[in-house]
């Protein structure tokens, strides 16, 4: 039998929501956080694409030949692990810096605020491109 292997990193933006997992249009699944998953598959031509909500990733074409197996990655936008941790990083230096040691620097908060933009790109305009799905083989 044909199989399709789905392997989802683990993230800690969308720790707590499962990403749906479309075929040809047609939802075969969801997949969890850290999680790697099997699906049955016709050989042949088709098109793939993961949804969270109303974000999505763009659909990736593959060809899966009988008895043979596709394996694909799912994750969230590129850099979202590190932007997430930088910006919660400069955060707590910030008003750590502010409160306990009196000192004031305002250019923090202009990268911080570059930090939470870069998600809300992604979930606003980029919503399509929220999702990425990497082929392995």
């Amino acid at each position: 039998m044909t199989k399709l292997i789905i392997t989802r990193n683990s993230e800690w933006n969308n720790r707590a929501r499962d990403y749906g997992i479309y075929i040809d249009d047609k939802k075969i699944g969801t997949i969890a956080n850290g999680e790697t998953k099997e699906f049955d598959l016709d050989s042949g031509i088709h098109k793939i694409n993961g949804k969270i909500d109303w974000c999505k990733s763009p659909k990736i074409e593959f060809k899966i030949a009988e008895n043979d197996s596709k394996k694909i990655e799912i994750s969230g936008y590129k850099h979202g692990k590190i932007i997430s941790r930088i910006s919660f990083g400069l955060l707590i230096i910030y008003f750590s810096l502010k409160y306990l040691f009196k000192i004031e620097l305002e250019i923090l908060i202009i990268f911080i605020g570059i930090g939470l933009l870069f998600p809300l790109y992604y979930i606003t305009f980029g919503k399509n491109q929220y999702l990425r799905l990497i082929e392995l083989n």
